[in-house]
């Protein structure tokens, strides 16, 4: 038999119970594929991350996602999750206080990640891909239908788009029909399949918190995730859309906060940052942090 250790992390957040869980398997090697999808089952979080030893120098961690039903090709959260995981074991000399920059293996390529922490915090900062976008090919009212509420309530100053990891982002004008929205997964797959798209972010720049450029919720029924509490991999594509369609404005690094899962009672907040030179977003990066809420092993 077979022993790894793990931890439940809950993400985006700094108080137990709220944010975005994910389960952490911090030395996974030896697991076999099978053996992952079978342990992201069994834990039934939106993700659980996998972190491997590297078998080059070309980069310093391989880190790889599981949803319940299929491997994922980018998670924010779950990466918040890890790099706290490994700081609080204090794993590759995350045991020491100050800055600590790594290169990650990943299917999205390889990530800069970087980790500060002295004795009381730890905050985890991930580079994601810059995203394109196109506008969405399908039909308003198919997608209002889906979630249960009239197309008044979607905010027409601001597009509908996808971007190319097939999210696609949905403005509406207020908080109001996030609240009261029930989506019907059934619907949101059938639009899915029909539409090339792999999650829907539902948005509005009708905040909870003053200092938030947006709220919303997340969609992935596709992957076996019916709501997504904090999703990073959203958050940072919506913050360059939200600059793209002049709600957020500046040149150089600019901070941009967004805030999520607060109609399911696991509100987190995600803080990215855009650095632009001219017009063009050439960086982007999402930071957060994080609270451990179990520690435990598992039988292979």
């Amino acid at each position: 038999m077979r022993t790894y250790k793990f931890k439940k992390i809950d993400a985006f957040t700094d108080r137990a119970y709220t944010g975005n869980p994910a389960a952490v398997v911090m030395v996974a090697d030896g697991l076999q594929d099978d053996e992952m999808q079978l342990i992201a089952r069994e834990m039934n979080l939106s993700e659980t991350a996998f972190l491997f030893s590297p078998t080059d120098k070309t980069y310093d961690l391989n880190l790889r996602w599981m949803t319940p039903a299929v491997e994922v090709d980018l998670c924010g959260h779950a990466t918040i999750a890890a790099f706290h995981a490994l700081a609080e074991l204090g794993l590759y000399g995350l045991d020491a206080a100050g800055d600590h920059s790594f290169r990650v293996k990943t299917k999205s390529g390889v990530l800069p990640i970087h980790v500060y922490r002295d004795e009381k915090i730890i905050r985890v900062t991930m580079g994601l891909p810059v995203p394109t976008f196109e506008k969405y090919g399908g039909q308003k009212s198919d997608l209002c239908n889906a979630f249960s509420v009239p197309m008044e309530l979607l905010d027409n100053s601001l597009p509908i788009w996808k971007a190319n990891n097939g999210y696609v982002f949905i403005p509406f004008i207020n908080r109001e029909p996030l609240l009261k929205m029930k989506p019907d997964s059934e619907a949101l797959k059938n639009l899915s399949a029909k539409h090339s798209v792999t999650a829907f972010c539902a948005f509005t720049t009708d905040t909870k918190y003053q200092t938030s450029a947006a709220h919303s919720r997340f969609f992935a029924p596709l992957w076996g995730v019916d709501e997504d509490p904090v999703t990073g991999s959203a958050q940072g594509p919506l913050a360059c859309y939200l600059y793209q369609n002049g709600r957020v404005r500046g040149n150089g690094k600019i901070p941009v906060t967004l805030e999520q899962g607060y109609e399911i009672a696991r509100g987190g907040r995600v803080w990215a940052e855009l650095t632009v030179e001219g017009d063009n977003i050439v960086e982007l990066t999402i930071s957060g942090y994080a609270v451990t809420v179990m520690d435990g092993q598992l039988y292979i």
